[in-house]
């Protein structure tokens, strides 16, 4: 076959312009069809050029600057934060925010922001990572492998302290899946993915942060660079299984690696508290229920409490019952993708939120991904909670906003026992969420739960 003949720089250029012509063409018949929802994802998704982060609300900004926003109306609080509980930070003698946010268009929306102080934050990090990581709670890791009932950061926390070496075989949390009939093990050196299918959405769930140790058995895999990852949602427009069918449990992977303690701890993407969530349907295991943290319980109805008088959509503090949550591991590169809450039974109790570490671009929509987004700064110990037709608002996180850890999450030379959390909290971002499920808090106990097949 004769070589091709030889293109002329003109022709060249010619093919280069008609390639950047396809290319913006492309482009414009893409933005056609995006929604507002998209279009602001996309806005913060962009690394290059970085986004424009003063689009954002920060409900931090002095009163008389954010009160500019006549959209913005400020509303005093019954009482301060620590009036309600001291897990709020009344140790630190810290008075708490006496005025909590609203804002016009998005109508049920409430914003109480540095609700916690530093040290009420540290602990319920610590928390977060430690206790409600633990069995019977569940984490997207057991679907994979098999963690052991006292979780995985004590596995994490044994290394980083040298009570475990990286030679320990014992360090290394096996896979539940088998591999040609073999029982779950280390497996080979060429199981570098890390696909957890439904567990992610169908993204690829690596994580930048988690590079490869230089000290480790040479059985171990080598783990793979990071991408993306997306969170999934708790729920969102999919429809739903009904309670009656069967809820399969995803199957495991034999493809996923055998990790490091500390590499593993950043796999971690969820926990789930109190009701069990069945990811793959979007609905709850009624049968499956963890008891629920009682520090998280007295949170909540201390923030249902607060916003009584404050919320256009009144939830009495006595009809609530925290009866599920979500705790969601953010790393740097993580985001999670619009979607609405469709779940829980009960649609009128608050939905409150806790967020710790990094702060995050926050988008609040409307019913529909046709509703412009709202941008919101999401700090280090905001409250949200989330009332009436907020409840069913499009949401997402599509960034995390690398270097805004605050100080006090830092290693701190007068507590070296924090420094593990210090280093986990260097790439990362909490969110703690809270939900009843039930109608109300009798309904759990006089109505009879579904059959254990759902």
């Amino acid at each position: 076959m004769p070589d091709p003949q030889p293109i002329s720089n003109r022709q060249r250029k010619i093919m280069e312009r008609q390639a950047e012509r396809n290319r913006e063409m492309t482009a414009a018949k893409r933005a056609q069809t995006r929604t507002p929802f998209r279009e602001a994802e996309l806005q913060f998704l962009s690394r290059h050029p970085p986004p424009d982060y003063s689009t954002a609300i920060d409900f931090r900004q002095p009163a008389d600057v954010l009160l500019k926003d006549p959209r913005i109306k400020q509303v005093p609080l019954q009482k301060r934060m620590s009036e309600f509980s001291e897990l709020f930070g009344a140790q630190d003698d810290h008075t708490g925010p006496e005025f909590a946010y609203l804002h016009e268009d998005h109508p049920g929306l409430i914003y109480i922001p540095a609700g916690f102080t530093p040290s009420a934050q540290r602990t319920l990090i610590k928390a977060c990572l430690k206790q409600y990581s633990r069995h019977p709670n569940k984490s997207n890791l057991d679907t994979h492998y098999l963690v052991p009932d006292s979780g995985l950061w004590d596995l994490h926390e044994n290394v980083y302290t040298g009570v475990q070496s990286l030679e320990d075989p014992a360090v290394y949390v096996q896979r539940k899946a088998t591999t040609d009939g073999q029982p779950g093990g280390y497996g080979s050196d060429d199981d570098d993915d890390d696909d957890h299918g439904d567990d992610t959405g169908g993204d690829k769930a690596t994580n930048a942060s988690a590079a490869p140790l230089k000290t480790r058995p040479k059985t171990k895999p080598k783990p793979t660079q990071s991408s993306v990852r997306t969170l999934v949602p708790i729920t969102d427009e999919t429809p739903t299984v009904p309670d009656n069918e069967s809820k399969n449990d995803p199957v495991p992977s034999a493809q996923v690696p055998i990790l490091p303690p500390a590499q593993l701890v950043r796999k971690m993407r969820w926990i789930t508290l109190g009701y069990q969530y069945h990811w793959p349907s979007k609905t709850y295991h009624f049968d499956q229920n963890a008891p629920f943290p009682k520090e998280l319980s007295v949170l909540s109805k201390a923030v249902v409490e607060a916003i009584d008088n404050v919320s256009p959509y009144p939830y009495s503090a006595e009809d609530f019952e925290a009866e599920a949550g979500v705790v969601n591991y953010y790393q740097l590169k993580d985001r999670l993708m619009g979607h609405v809450d469709r779940s829980e039974l009960n649609k009128d109790a608050p939905l409150v939120s806790f967020s710790f570490g990094h702060s995050c671009i926050y988008l609040l929509g409307g019913p529909t991904r046709e509703t412009p987004p709202t941008p919101i700064l999401l700090q280090s110990g905001d409250i949200l909670a989330m009332t009436g037709p907020c409840r069913s608002a499009f949401h997402g996180v599509p960034r995390i906003i690398e270097g805004t850890l605050p100080t006090y999450l830092a290693a701190r030379p007068d507590e070296p026992e924090w420094d593990i959390y210090a280093d986990y909290l260097a790439e990362a971002r909490i969110n703690l969420n809270i939900r009843q499920v039930y109608p109300s808090k009798h309904q759990s106990a006089q109505q009879p739960l579904p059959s254990p097949s759902s």
